[in-house]
């Protein structure tokens, strides 16, 4: 399997996993990615939930689903970021909950992400804890 990052056409605004920069799949418009850093998230296994995709959003932009036992890149440039994953609600497609925030700097270029759901009596929360590179699956 390739390392694949995922990626927001800047021109279309599709959400897709690319291998390397290259044309967008839907409009065909050129799509560079940043190499300052990256972001690496990935969606622990658990008994609940495992069918339902999690929306997944980067400073309050939707950057697509991440899937059950799933792990993503995601290239960014350095700053602030934002991360917040919730599971879909009908009708709702806004970032609600509390995110993780960081930064992303020359001494901190890869950010390690895991996300798991912890059942609750009337409501499920979806926590987001820094990992270490060595906690992620193998790419």
């Amino acid at each position: 399997m390739s390392l694949l990052y995922r990626v927001k056409c800047p021109f279309c605004g599709k959400v897709e996993d690319l291998p390397d920069s290259g044309p967008c799949r839907k409009c065909r418009n050129p799509i560079q990615l940043p190499g300052d850093g990256i972001i690496h998230i990935y969606r622990s296994h658990e008994a609940l939930g495992v069918a339902l995709r999690m929306y997944l959003f980067l400073n309050g932009i939707h950057l697509g689903y991440l899937g059950f036992d799933e792990s993503i890149r995601i290239p960014v440039q350095y700053g602030h970021y934002s991360v917040m994953m919730r599971y879909p609600e009908k009708g709702l497609r806004r970032p609600t909950g509390i995110p993780f925030e960081f930064d992303i700097t020359p001494d901190n270029r890869i950010i390690c992400l895991k996300a798991y759901t912890r059942p609750g009596y009337m409501t499920n929360t979806t926590y987001l804890e820094q990992s270490s590179l060595d906690q992620m699956p193998p790419l």
